[in-house]
């Protein structure tokens, strides 16, 4: 009787563990994000250009990366020379492959060029320390709500599909949750990989409204169900 009673607490242990164990597993995010990519000095992207705003580089003072991290973007709005782009990562994080795949480029090896891919999380209820992991080549840096919660200005290659190089933890609000990646590449290979746990929906949308969408503003919804 003793000997079933403690199989049962190891039991409901184990399976506490992997309860806790799959509300913090790290989802690799494949999309579909919206993406801009923009050029950065030669011989500058990378590590280098982690902290140059390009996109107001790119557009001449008329949109930061401060407002599209809080605000959003539509798709089809311009910057520079491209234009907002929805396109779903493949599994091997290859950027540059997209950025082709869509039409934004032809050039099947853009470097010392920077990428930001936009997506929007939606959740139930507020959820405080959700793990993160990010993968990149080269450097990276990310925005929640517009705040930024993880940089590594490094020139690397992004590593293996199903680990990540970095592993940090943010906060999700309850409703949407704005998440903004930046990848500057320098040279070589380009691409990424991101991971998010908790309990959340993508929005797969023709347009990333704003954290607080504002009336003005329509599109239409289609919801994704993040399987865990």
């Amino acid at each position: 009787m003793v000997k079933k009673f403690f199989i049962l607490i190891v039991i409901c242990l184990m399976s506490l563990s992997l309860m806790s164990l799959s509300a913090n597993a790290q989802q690799k995010i494949s999309g579909p994000w919206l993406w801009m990519i923009a050029p950065t000095d030669a011989n500058q992207g990378g590590q280098a250009s982690t902290d140059i705003d390009s996109l107001d580089e790119a557009s001449d003072g008329d949109v930061t990366e401060e407002e599209v991290a809080k605000k959003g973007a539509k798709e089809g709005d311009e910057v520079g020379n491209y234009e907002w782009t929805l396109g779903t990562l493949a599994n091997d994080g290859d950027i540059n492959a997209l950025v082709v795949s869509k039409g934004m480029d032809k050039n099947a090896d853009l470097n010392d060029i920077t990428s930001y891919a936009l997506i929007v999380l939606e959740t139930k209820k507020a959820q405080n320390g959700v793990s993160m992991g990010a993968s990149s080549d080269d450097s990276i840096k990310i925005w929640l709500n517009g705040e930024v919660v993880h940089k590594n200005a490094v020139n690397r290659g992004r590593g293996g599909a199903n680990t990540f190089q970095d592993n940090f933890k943010v906060d999700l609000k309850k409703g949407n949750n704005l998440l903004m990646v930046k990848v500057s590449e320098r040279g070589g290979g380009w691409g990424m990989f991101i991971g998010v746990g908790g309990d959340y929906e993508i929005n797969d949308i023709d347009a990333v409204l704003p954290v607080e969408p504002m009336n003005k503003l329509t599109t239409r919804w289609a919801k994704i169900k993040n399987n865990r």
